[in-house]
Order: C-alpha cells, then structure tokens, then sequence
C-alpha cells in the first residue's frame, strides 16, 4: 500500500511539468494553423488567376475563318468573318458578311449586310440590303432599301434609300430615295436634297457667323 502510495504521490508531483506538455500542445496547433494562412493565400492566388481570363478576352479572336452564328464576340480578326444573328464589337477581315445581325465596327476589302447593320464601316466596297449603316467609308457603296448616315466614297448607289449626308465623286439615284446633304461631282437619276453643295456651303458660311456671334456675346 505504501509503495502504492508512493506511486500515487509522485503521480501527483508529475503534474507539475504536465502543463508544460499542455503549453507544447497548444503550441503544437500552432504550425497547423500556418497551413490554414498559405491555404488563404492559395484562395487569394486563385482569385488573381481567375481575373486573367478576363483580361485575356479583350484580346482579338484571330482565324482563317470565323462564323457566328447566334452568338457574339468582343473583337475578330479574320481572312473572312461571317455573322448569322449574332454580333461583334470590332471585327477586321478581308470580307465580312452580315445576315440579320450586326457589328459596332468594321474594317475590310469587301463588307456585306443583309437585314443587319454596322455602326461604322470601312472597305473598299459596302453594300447594304435592307440594313442600315451609322457611316460608310468606302470606293465603292450601294444601299438598297437601306438606311444611313452618312456616306463617303467614290462611286456610290442609292435605291430606294434614305441617307442623310452624302458626299461622293460619282451618285446614282434610284427612286423612290432622300438625301439631305448631297455633295458629288456627278449625279445620275432625279433627286431633291434638302441641301446640295451650293446649299450646304451656304450653311457652313450662315453657322459659322451665327457660331461667332454667339461666342463673343458670351464673353
């Protein structure tokens, strides 16, 4: 019973250095919180990454050949692109082809759109069926049953279109059509702009006093 309790009583002076094995203890789960931070800053790596992708949509899809149907991209460059009800922010190819759909800005040899439109063109040759245009600039234009802004060109046909401003070397009007501003150097077919060259000069020169006037009453 003695050494028992002798045992017993050193059982009890032992927990003396007891809490230095709890304070290790305690210190122990202190390297396993360590991997909790790098597991956070894994996260936080990750969310970084995942911004990547987005930046990476600014850049142009390049191709051969891009076709869109349904669908719609941010920038396209392309030997040719072709949008079927979709649409493009910007879209430079050496032809383009637009059926009921749309692109903000086009550069190109050749742009075609059929029940579609484009807020800026530009190619040697535009041809618009039944769409409508912001402005076209380019050597050769033909607006059929078509609406635009404004036109600048070459050679340019106008049937069964209304355009607002119209300034070209050579215009072919077809009826029924209406121009505002018409400036060219030959015209063939009947037309009656709101405003020819003769008429828009005189406008430019009538704004610009009117501009200067009010411009130094206000001073």
């Amino acid at each position: 019973m003695t050494a028992r309790s002798t045992t017993t009583d050193e059982s009890h002076d032992a927990p003396a250095p007891a809490p230095a094995d709890d304070a290790t203890a305690d210190e122990a789960p202190s390297p396993d919180r360590v991997p909790g931070k790098v597991t956070r800053a894994r996260a936080t790596t990750s969310g970084r990454a995942s911004a990547t992708p987005v930046a990476s949509d600014v850049e142009p899809t390049r191709a051969d050949r891009i076709e869109i149907n349904q669908g719609g991209l941010h920038s396209a460059e392309a030997g040719s692109i072709s949008v079927r009800q979709g649409g493009i922010s910007i879209a430079n190819a050496d032809t383009i082809d637009i059926t009921q759909g749309g692109i903000g800005r086009a550069r190109a040899s050749d742009i075609a759109v059929s029940q579609g439109g484009v807020g800026f063109a530009q190619a040697d040759k535009v041809s618009v069926d039944r769409g409508g245009i912001g402005a076209a600039f380019g050597r050769e234009t033909r607006l059929v049953q078509s609406m635009s802004n404004v036109v600048m060109g070459n050679e340019t046909t106008v049937d069964q279109s209304l355009v607002a401003t119209l300034v070209s070397g050579h215009v072919t009007v077809r009826q029924p059509s209406a121009i505002g501003v018409l400036i060219a150097g030959r015209v063939e077919g009947s037309v009656r702009p709101i405003l020819d060259w003769r008429g828009a000069a005189a406008f430019g020169a009538a704004f610009a006093v009117v501009y200067g006037i009010v411009r130094r009453a206000r001073r």
